[in-house]
């Protein structure tokens, strides 16, 4: 397991699905979970962020992750690559398939996108500018769970718009103990959160994904630690 920089040589032509990724990114991660559960072989490839390869341009003009390569096929942009993944692995579903309800996950991950992930991004540099935001945002996910009355998003099983806000939520701890944050949302107010949290923290997909990827909490607090300090290590834990 390797990060690839400024210098690495560029891989071969896959023979397999790939994710140009990162092992602390969450777009990454939301990405990586859709893929495990869909059972679909793939080959992850870590991508350093702050020194990318010169040759990652050519993957990806813009030079974001995370992106995809399948055979001939480049894919960039998380909500698309989501997509992607349901039409070109359609054996096992991770949208719905009624139109009306994939068109409310789909609104909700936007909301996401707009209220809430720029907000936990903020608090990486300013947590306290950020979290009465992060605070609001998260009651709209709590009334959004109780509002389905299921137990995830996904119905009675995690779907993609599960593990893409999963991704996001399990940095909050991390950044309150990077930052020594005095916040806890509570358990009462939002607790069909929490009863979410409990479901999603158990599941054996997200479970295997950490191993695999040796990022465990300790592992994410001493890397922000390094992010934030201007220096960020994407090799600790390895």
């Amino acid at each position: 397991m390797s990060v690839l920089a400024k210098g690495s040589p560029r891989p071969g032509k896959p023979s397999k699905l790939r994710l140009y990724g990162s092992r602390f990114d969450p777009y990454s991660a939301g990405i990586r979970h859709v893929i495990r559960e869909k059972g679909i072989d793939f080959e992850d490839v870590y991508i350093n962020t702050y020194n990318k390869p010169e040759w990652y341009k050519d993957v990806n003009s813009v030079g974001e992750i995370p992106c995809l390569e399948y055979r001939d096929e480049i894919v960039a942009e998380s909500f698309v690559i989501y997509d992607y993944l349901e039409e070109k692995f359609p054996e096992k579903k991770m949208q719905k398939t009624d139109a009306y309800e994939r068109s409310q996950d789909k609104l909700f991950m936007t909301r996401c996108a707009r209220h809430l992930t720029p907000k936990i991004v903020g608090m990486v540099k300013t947590p306290h500018d950020n979290i009465d935001d992060v605070f609001k945002a998260m009651a709209k996910v709590n009334e959004s769970l109780g509002k389905r009355g299921t137990d995830y998003f996904g119905g009675s099983c995690a779907n993609y718009v599960d593990y893409y806000l999963w991704s996001w939520v399990e940095v909050l701890p991390v950044l309150k103990a990077v930052y020594s944050l005095d916040f806890e949302l509570s358990k009462e107010q939002y607790s069909h959160y929490w009863a979410w949290v409990n479901r999603m923290d158990k599941n054996p997909i997200i479970e295997k994904d950490q191993i695999e990827r040796k990022v465990n909490f300790k592992i994410r607090v001493d890397f922000f630690k390094t992010m934030i300090a201007g220096d960020p290590d994407f090799t600790i834990g390895l």
